[in-house]
């Protein structure tokens, strides 16, 4: 519609906001608001028409088009046109139609979006099967219309379409303003200094709140549609009497004891403690604008301040008290205030809020009383309008029933929700108002978010496969495999390789010559090579633990770490002199098994101690059928660091299933020199840190993938859906890609998920647990939570590490009592979830931990040592001075004292 506008007024806040998701998103039709309803009688649709037209007259709104105005066109502006006839599209259905052919009927007209700029959006239809069986349709968008227009605009269009039938004048009264009015007295009063006083309230009296973090089944898709979802729970006339009879004694309105029960929920279902919600007030200050139709309807912003420990009559204070601000100052300025307090921008639901709560105060035509007069001879009734788009990602409606009950409607955006995820939303706040009128007092962390029905099903879910009740150690799965295929490659590297037979006598000669060191720590510091593997199992067959050093490290790190481990000696070779012992004593394979180094939270780093029984749980199912599947014929890079725990998984599986461990002797970095060349094509299973294998995947046909792989085992950090797919677009089903999760103090893993087409869309689960893993996800409080709600990631049952050597401080605040199925438990730090379909999600990190490379770095750790630095003093003017000459690197073997000076065992 081109036509001249003969008025034109500013846009209001909200449906400033309306007009900017309109643009962002031209194809939702999510804020479609529509008036459908059966009619049964006769219609005369001339009369319809001449009614819609009148209508269309008599109020602005409904022939207002939305679109920037003026020379910059830098603003968007109401352009009233002037009255002209309304479009009424007739439909004919055959007689005998169903409920369901009207419904068919009326979808495509209100799932339609609008151009608001193009035309005023308001679309009329009428359906009709026969002469007595009809359906009415008005659609407008919620930018020219709210509930209340609703209603007023069917009592209008009735006595309009009487008159026109000649059965009664419509006696309408004079409409003293019109809604370009209102809009424009909204920007004086919101205006200048009212406006800044406005915006300080709210910045001090919202200061601190952050954005409500919403579990999705489903990331937010990059194009959405939007497809809404509803589940209704009904509370029933008993438990809203008593709803109400706890809102005359704790002095609030039932609005607030609603209100605060799904603040409740919220809190515990999303893990925020404090946060905004929206509920939408009438906004109709005048008596004036009673008879109006428009978008009146303001979002009031309400602090969900659930922090600390409240039982549920302090949330309802606070709730009371931040409803009454809200009424109080209902202009709060949303999109500055978000950017103010840095809430993300989220165009899912509003500036300051993700969930809003609707509480209808007067019912809907289909039950409510003061129905306008009919048509001599006609009957109408509600009917499914067929409407399939949701507002906002999540929304409650709540309104009483004839019935003296109230009804909790949610609507949802069925892109990110499952239903069944909604439906157990709505459970729980059925419960909780049950719970809340026999005890004021429930405590918010209660026990009733969770019952004992779903509590043993949360146990049952984190509980892996049973453990077998016998595993053999790694050493004895090795000397298996040297006896049975002593000639079989058990290590290549740069073209050459170490039989099995080979490996097993030279480590046992090694170990012969290491001395009594039972029960103590050995550091090991060399680059990848047959040495290094031979040391490590010498180490395990004298009876001791490996410390691996990576010789990349800073040697005064080296250092501190020998240090704090009390290791007895270091090897940095395998030539030691003498002859060493005539027999081993057979190790004790309850010992530990290595200490490794990870970044300290307190700034300095920390040495996780385990054991052979973890290492022999972990070993057990990689090289099993249901891990890796490992056997002789299978060729396995050793990528990782020895520093980093993932060496434990490249080589200890494969050399206790007999297969060949390939080395790289320049390092990580060399890979895909191995993969290009001869060796690589061979290669059949590899293992790297999830960053780095999206780095190459990311490479295209730049990476050489060797023909024979058939399994890739990624960890470390976070997979992303987009690489997935990458990958199964050139690799299909035909390489097996498997996606770890696991802290050091867990001995390497205790989730694998297999990575399929299904984690192409979404977030690529962490799977579920291994034999003899249990996994927890806790509240702050130590509670389970459900599936779909975010919490800490807890881990027990076997494969966990004895805790930090030296330090039972750390210890006993990482590794504590496990309260559901005893023995003790790790506190990961990490945030995850259970998903719906049982598979466990990985959220992010609760701290400010991060991950480089699959390498866990502390912050802490980083300011201490920068701390430490001496203050590096100004530059001055002038000549540089000459370099400092570097002093001599010495090389040495083995760095130890003498048997005689050896330190005493650590206890």
């Amino acid at each position: 519609m081109t036509t001249t506008a003969t008025a034109i007024h500013p846009l209001t806040a909200e449906q400033r906001r309306l007009w900017f998701l309109q643009q962002v998103h031209p194809d939702d039709a999510g804020f479609n608001m529509y008036l459908n309803r059966r009619w049964t009688g006769p219609i005369d649709p001339r009369a319809l028409r001449t009614a819609l037209d009148r209508l269309t007259a008599r109020h602005e709104i409904l022939r207002t088009r939305f679109a920037p105005e003026g020379p910059d066109e830098a603003e968007p502006v109401q352009l009233v046109q002037p009255p002209a006839a309304t479009d009424l599209v007739t439909i004919r259905l055959p007689e005998g139609a169903t409920e369901q052919d009207f419904t068919d009927a009326c979808r495509p007209y209100v799932n339609a979006p609008f151009d608001l700029a193009a035309a005023p959006p308001l679309r009329a239809t009428l359906i009709s099967a026969g002469e007595r069986e009809h359906a009415v349709s008005v659609v407008v968008h919620h930018i020219v219309a709210d509930g209340w227009s609703f209603r007023t605009m069917w009592r209008e269009l009735l006595a309009l379409y009487r008159e026109a039938i000649g059965e009664a004048p419509a006696e309408l009264p004079e409409l003293a303003l019109q809604y370009g009015d209102f809009a424009r007295a909204e920007r004086a009063r919101t205006g200048g200094e009212a406006g800044e006083e406005a915006f300080r309230f709210w910045a001090d009296r919202l200061a601190g709140t952050g954005a409500l973090r919403l579990p999705f089944d489903r990331p937010r898709p990059s194009s959405p549609t939007r497809p809404a979802g509803f589940v209704t729970v009904d509370l029933g006339p008993e438990l809203t009497a008593a709803l109400d009879r706890t809102a005359r004694q704790e002095r609030c309105t039932p609005f607030m004891v609603l209100l605060a029960g799904y603040q409740s929920v919220l809190a515990r279902w999303t893990g925020c403690r404090d946060f905004v919600v929206g509920t939408p007030l009438a906004g109709r200050t005048e008596a004036a604008h009673e008879a109006l139709l428009g978008y009146f309807n303001r979002t009031a912003v309400i602090r969900s301040d659930l922090t600390g420990e409240p039982g549920f009559r302090t949330v309802l204070k606070r709730t009371r008290s931040a409803a009454l601000a809200a009424l109080s100052r209902p202009d709060a300025p949303a999109e500055r205030l978000a950017a103010h307090l840095g809430l993300p921008a989220d165009t899912g639901a509003g500036p300051l809020y993700q969930a809003v709560f609707v509480h209808q105060s007067q019912n809907d035509l289909a039950v409510g009383s003061g129905e306008p007069a009919l048509p001599e001879g006609v009957r109408t009734t509600g009917m499914d309008s067929g409407f399939d788009q949701a507002k906002t990602d999540l929304l409650l409606d709540s309104w009483r029933t004839p019935d003296g009950g109230i009804t909790l409607s949610f609507c949802y955006d069925r892109e990110l929700f499952d239903r069944g995820t909604v439906e157990a939303l709505g459970d729980r706040c059925r419960e909780l108002y049950a719970r809340i009128v026999e005890d004021p007092e429930l405590p918010l962390h209660g026990d009733w978010f969770v019952g004992a029905e779903e509590r043993a099903a949360l146990l049952a879910l984190g509980a892996g496969p049973a453990a077998p009740a016998a595993v053999r150690t790694v050493l004895e799965r090795f000397a298996e495999q040297a006896a049975a295929r002593p000639d079989a490659p058990a290590l290549e590297c740069d073209g050459r390789t170490l039989s099995y037979a080979e490996l097993d006598r030279r480590s046992t000669e090694l170990a012969r010559r290491l001395g009594p060191v039972a029960d103590r720590v050995v550091a090991v510091s060399m680059a990848p090579s047959f040495d290094l593997v031979v040391a490590l199992t010498a180490v395990w067959k004298a009876g001791a633990a490996y410390l691996p050093l990576d010789p990349a490290h800073p040697e005064e790190r080296r250092a501190l770490m020998v240090r704090e481990a009390d290791a007895v000696l270091t090897l940095t070779g395998t030539d030691l002199p003498g002859a060493g012992t005539a027999d081993l004593a057979p190790p004790d394979p309850r010992a530990l098994a290595y200490v490794l180094y990870t970044s300290g939270s307190t700034g300095a780093p920390k040495a996780v101690a385990v054991d052979h029984p973890a290492v022999s749980a972990r070993v057990d199912w990689m090289a099993g059928p249901d891990g890796y599947a490992l056997g002789p014929d299978d060729r396995i890079v050793q990528f990782a660091s020895l520093g980093f725990d993932t060496h434990v998984e490249e080589l200890w599986p494969a050399l206790a299933a007999g297969a060949c461990v390939v080395l790289l002797p320049g390092g990580g970095r060399t890979l895909p020199d191995l993969l290009a060349g001869p060796a690589g094509r061979t290669v059949t299973v590899l293992d790297l840190p999830t960053a780095y294998w999206e780095e190459l995947v990311g490479l295209d046909d730049g990476t050489s993938w060797p023909d024979a792989l058939r399994l890739v085992v990624i960890g470390g950090s976070e997979a992303r859906a987009g690489t997935v797919a990458r990958w199964r677009r050139r690799h299909g089903d035909a390489v097996r890609l498997v996606n770890t999760y696991g802290p050091t103090e867990a001995t390497v893993i205790v989730t694998a998920a297999e990575l399929t087409a299904a984690d192409t869309d979404r977030r690529p689960s962490l799977g579920r647990p291994l034999p003899g893993v249990r996994l927890h996800v806790l509240d702050e409080h130590g509670g389970l939570l459900p599936r779909g709600s975010e919490g800490e990631l807890y881990i027990g049952g076997s494969g966990l590490a004895r805790g930090y050597l030296g330090r039972p401080d750390l210890t006993a605040t990482a590794f504590v009592p496990d309260p559901f199925a005893g023995g003790v438990m790790y506190r990961t730090g990490d945030r995850a979830r259970w998903r719906a379909d049982g598979r466990l999600e990985f959220l992010g990190r609760g701290d400010a931990q991060l991950k480089l490379r699959g390498y866990r770095i502390e912050p802490a750790e980083i300011e201490s040592a920068l701390t430490a630095h001496p203050p590096r003093p100004a530059p001055r003017r002038g000549r540089r001075p000459a370099p400092t000459p570097s002093p001599p690197r010495t090389r040495a073997r083995c760095t130890a004292a003498s048997t005689a000076a050896r330190r005493p065992a650590a206890r």
